[in-house]
């Protein structure tokens, strides 16, 4: 949309927070600690009964905005002690404006029409349905299909990328209600049956958060999304070849965001602030990943390839998965840990599903697809084959010999794991990894997808404390 002027940039953005359900006000005069500040959009809304404020600033410039306005913005926020600071520019920001925002309680937002269809403010909140597994624990599901497949807890809230919903959920573990849902893009096709016009849109895959941002790889499309957790608005689309298909991890201090494509054999460091994108390829012959590790404190990224790799030094038919461990801070592979298991001359057709780091015991957890190893336990730093956790498929998992550990968590006594084709969750003790319980969950065509540890339980209670969330066809 264009804007006649600066009047009419700053009416329509009011217009925007009000349809939002804020009260919002253009050309506010405000009296802070220590001066009287003009404000072009002065926006006040509560939540959960407390009033919060927010401060836009309109910037319908030719020029991007450039570092020292965001610096003033922080500065009139925090002297007024308003909740955020927004800054919106149709031209976009210069790369030290960006930088001077991360970490900060400020949103740059570069179209106000997209962030007008995306934004959210206030909604009313949705109540999980409450279920019991036959071991009489109970089991919340969401209302209608959804089919939520990956997960992550951030701020007290656990966020959920839902397959079939083609959105991301934000849900309150305490109340047991999804308080937000935010849908993704969609994209137009024309039907190869009858050649009529389709709307379809993108399913979200893998999820981190960075710098106050969710960065979400969209499927099929050609981008992976980054939205504002304060205002749920998306306000980027980083282009990446191969699109949003793969995995992501985030660095410990968040200015780092890591891609590595299912599509396209090389992963992608992203600058969390500036969205600079740097490519790297995969080790030779790898082919595809379906999970990403950061390490928390040194400089190693792990890649769960599945195809292309050697077993001293041959290669055999099939996939050859492995982990290729990559050293960021020397920008070389320093190991790798071959996974496939050989019979009858062949590899099989595993792949590394998932990976979890272990800092008591220097491990990584590496949950197995389509393989009889299950969990191969590794060591941190050489990718050295410590053990396998084995399990015994039971009679869920028919016609299938492996049971598909999907997702694994850690509590301080405990390693989780998610057993897709037993429809199970098994815990283990994290010393010696012997079995402690196992938890049926329920049948579903497509089994259990995800688990995450929303807050440490005491040790004779396994399960009240953990969220499960089962990717269930039927909409559960």
């Amino acid at each position: 949309m264009s804007y006649t002027d600066w009047r009419a940039y700053q009416e329509a953005t009011a217009e925007v927070f009000r349809r939002l359900g804020c009260n919002a006000q253009v050309d506010f005069r405000v009296t802070g600690a220590r001066a009287t500040h003009d404000v072009d959009v002065y926006a006040t809304f509560l939540r959960s009964g407390i009033l919060c404020t927010w401060v836009i600033e309109c910037k319908l410039w030719k020029t991007r905005v450039p570092k020292e306005k965001v610096l003033a913005l922080k500065s009139l926020i925090d002297d007024l002690g308003a909740d955020r600071g927004i800054i919106v520019s149709e031209a976009g920001f210069q790369p030290g404006a960006q930088d001077a925002a991360r970490g900060t309680n400020i949103t740059l937002v570069t179209s106000l029409d997209e962030f007008a269809s995306t934004a959210l403010a206030a909604t009313s909140e949705v109540p999980l349905t409450l279920s019991s597994s036959d071991d009489g624990e109970p089991i919340y599901q969401f209302p209608s299909r959804a089919e939520p497949h990956d997960l992550l807890l951030y701020n007290n809230v656990i966020i959920t990328a839902n397959w079939a919903g083609c959105s991301i959920s934000i849900v309150n573990p305490i109340s047991k209600t999804i308080i937000r849902t935010i849908d993704l893009d969609k994209y137009e096709v024309v039907s190869s049956q009858n050649g009529a016009r389709e709307i379809r849109s993108h399913p979200p895959g893998s999820l981190v958060v960075a710098d106050g941002r969710l960065f979400v790889g969209q499927v099929f499309s050609e981008v992976i999304l980054a939205i504002d957790l304060a205002t749920h608005a998306i306000v980027k689309r980083i282009a990446i070849p191969g699109g949003g298909d793969g995995q992501l991890a985030v660095s410990h201090d968040e200015k780092e965001v890591y891609f590595a494509s299912n599509r396209v054999n090389q992963f992608y460091v992203i600058d969390s602030a500036t969205y600079a994108v740097t490519a790297v390829p995969y080790p030779e012959g790898g082919r595809g990943c379906m999970s990403l590790l950061r390490h928390p404190t040194q400089p190693l990224l792990y890649i769960g390839v599945q195809r292309g790799g050697c077993i001293n030094g041959q290669r055999y038919p099939h996939a050859n998965s492995y982990l290729a461990i990559y050293d960021l801070s020397r920008q070389a592979y320093v190991a790798n840990a071959q996974l496939a298991e050989v019979k009858n001359g062949r590899a099989d057709d595993a792949t590394p599903a998932c990976l979890t780091h272990d800092d008591i015991h220097n491990r990584v957890y590496v949950g197995m697809f389509q393989s009889h190893r299950g969990i191969c336990v590794l060591d941190v730093e050489t990718g050295r084959s410590v053990q396998d956790i084995r399990f015994e498929p039971n009679s869920w998992s028919k016609p299938f010999s492996w049971v598909d550990p999907l997702s694994q968590a850690l509590t301080s006594n405990s390693l989780l794991s998610v057993n897709r084709n037993n429809r199970e969750l098994v815990v283990l003790d994290r010393t010696s990894l012997d079995l402690k319980k196992s938890v049926f969950l329920g049948d579903a065509s497509n089994g259990p997808r995800a688990v995450l540890v929303w807050r440490d339980p005491p040790a004779s209670d396994y399960l009240s404390c953990y969220l499960i969330l089962i990717d269930m066809v039927r909409g559960r």
